[in-house]
């Protein structure tokens, strides 16, 4: 396949890779179609529509391939291009932006060649086999089992857009020069050694001694009493279409003992064959009532809009499932039924937060969730009875919350201001000849001597030695840095020593850090340009009733 490439038109960048939120739905057979029939349309850009399978195909379809076949070297494509997020807004931006890429690699005269389409799809791990190489079957396999309406045709595309986002991001940023000087200076501050000494001023020394009356506490919330807010309850009417499997058939009784050794061996190569034969129909069968499920499911839906939600109840009654009403509840306060994730592997998402994005709207069907997958292959299908939206809380409610946000805001102020005096003293020490240990002992600090230590080397009971080291990085041997502010209190660094570790490699880590910061400012400019096109976008969701 991979070696009879054919030429097919059409045509970054990885920020942080964290979970695809939502795209479990689709990969798990999700009963999105009770929209609509016959491949509606779904978005109309700059004036042009696209079916609901077009936007599928270029939208959500290279999010779910990438998750479920661990495909990483697109993560940075998807990144670039807004894959990350979740929900339609996310497909909207991704189906958009990867237009805009493919207009302006007409535009730019990119058009990656099928040898760099093929050496593209040979370098991923997920044709690789157990000696590292590329492996010709695991692709086979690949293509035949896309699903999703996809084709390897499609896929093929797919890199083809990956490979042109990658050269379309050098020729945007390439105009931008970077400062070699700069680099050197970041892999020379890593490569140093520090010896320093160091003493702490713990907050809880401040928390201790504030006791916050009623007045000042109600005088502290007037002024913010918006950022107070209780939480939203929800009350929901809910479907679970649970599954039946059939039963694997009891083993039978074992031969008498006075058979053979030969008849044994017989007999239980017989059973082990009859049982992976019942294993094998029975992993059939459920696939087989999992699939009806989804589709009794789907058509659930598509009847309950075609009545505008009236027969919510007459299908659950006619399908044999049950609805169950609950109370109104707060996002922490789950029912034990709801309590759980989405059924997927590799992309589980907690089903109360999607229960709780459920806002009601001019549309029937903005008051019901999707086909939820949960587990033992259920479907899980809810609708908003009724929501109590946030508002803000009186004074008597917030009393603690106010409390507690009043002693840390007075805390941190005391504590920096003692944490700047403090360090004015010390200095002043210092330059009347002091050591820093006489000069800190005088304020009451407790000094404690470090190193020399490097940015990656650990040090028993420090927990943060990164900032110590980038603290001290840049301050002057008998110098004393400007006070670290921590959430748990202030930090006086003072550097005793710091010197270039030597390291004959030096120069070529140079090199990759000019090459990394290069990299860097070409994405951030694309990423801005990316930005810039979608924003000038006309986009409509067709789906959605006026």
């Amino acid at each position: 396949m991979i070696e009879h490439l054919r030429k097919y038109t059409g045509l970054i960048i990885f920020v942080i890779a964290l979970l695809f939120v939502g795209l479990a739905f689709f990969g798990d057979n999700v009963a999105k179609s009770h929209r609509g029939t016959n491949d509606p349309l779904a978005l109309s850009v700059d004036g042009r529509q696209y079916t609901m399978s077009e936007v599928q195909k270029l939208g959500s379809a290279p999010m779910v391939i990438a998750q479920n076949f661990r495909m990483f070297e697109m993560f940075d494509f998807l990144s670039t291009l807004g894959a990350f997020g979740g929900g339609d807004e996310t497909e909207h931006r991704f189906f958009v932006n990867r237009l805009n890429v493919r207009q302006a690699a007409e535009e730019f005269g990119v058009y990656p060649s099928k040898e760099d389409i093929t050496a593209e799809i040979k370098k991923m791990t997920s044709f690789q086999g157990a000696d590292g190489g590329y492996d010709q079957q695991r692709y086979n396999d690949f293509a035949k089992s896309l699903g999703h309406g996809m084709t390897e045709t499609d896929f093929i595309d797919i890199i083809r857009d990956v490979l042109a986002t990658r050269k379309l991001s050098e020729i945007i940023g390439g105009g931008l020069a970077v400062d070699r000087t700069l680099a050197a200076q970041q892999v020379t501050s890593r490569d140093q050694q520090v010896a320093i000494q160091l003493a702490r001023v713990p907050l809880s020394k401040f928390q201790e001694e504030l006791k916050p009356t009623d007045d000042e506490l109600k005088a502290q919330w007037e002024t913010t009493k918006e950022k107070y807010q209780t939480d939203r309850k929800i009350k929901l009417s809910y479907v679970i279409a649970k599954p039946t499997y059939p039963e694997l058939p009891k083993d039978e009784a074992k031969l008498p003992d006075a058979v053979t050794d030969e008849q044994k061996k017989e007999a239980e190569k017989k059973a082990a064959d009859k049982k992976a034969a019942d294993q094998a129909k029975l992993d059939e069968d459920k696939r087989r009532i999992d699939t009806e499920l989804a589709d009794t499911v789907d058509s659930f839906l598509q009847q309950i809009e075609a009545s505008e939600g009236k027969d919510f109840a007459k299908l659950t009654e006619e399908n044999g499932w049950k609805i169950v009403t609950t109370d109104l509840f707060a996002r922490s306060a789950l029912p034990v039924e709801l309590n759980g994730n989405t059924r997927s592997k590799s992309d589980p998402v907690p089903v109360g937060d999607i229960l709780f994005k459920i806002t009601p709207g001019t549309d029937t069907m903005s008051r019901y969730s999707e086909a939820l997958p949960i587990a033992d292959g259920a479907f899980l299908v809810a609708h908003l009875d009724e929501a109590e939206e946030p508002r803000t809380k009186t004074f008597d409610e917030a009393k603690e919350q106010v409390r507690v946000d009043y002693i840390a805001d007075k805390a941190g102020e005391a504590l920096k201001k003692a944490a700047d005096e403090k360090a004015t003293k010390i200095r002043e020490a210092l330059t009347a000849g002091k050591s820093f240990a006489d000069a800190a002992k005088e304020q009451g600090l407790e000094v404690k001597s470090l190193g020399p230590f490097k940015a990656t080397d650990k040090i028993p009971d420090e927990a943060d030695v990164s900032t110590l080291f980038e603290t001290a990085s840049m301050v002057d041997p008998g110098k004393l840095a400007d006070p670290v502010m921590k959430p748990d209190g202030a930090t006086f660094v003072f550097v005793e020593k710091r010197e270039v570790v030597r390291d004959d490699k030096r120069a070529e880590r140079i090199n990759q850090s000019v090459t990394g910061l290069t990299t860097n400012q070409q994405r951030i400019a694309f990423s801005a340009w990316l930005e810039e096109k979608l924003t000038a976008t006309q986009i409509t969701d067709l789906r959605k009733k006026p």
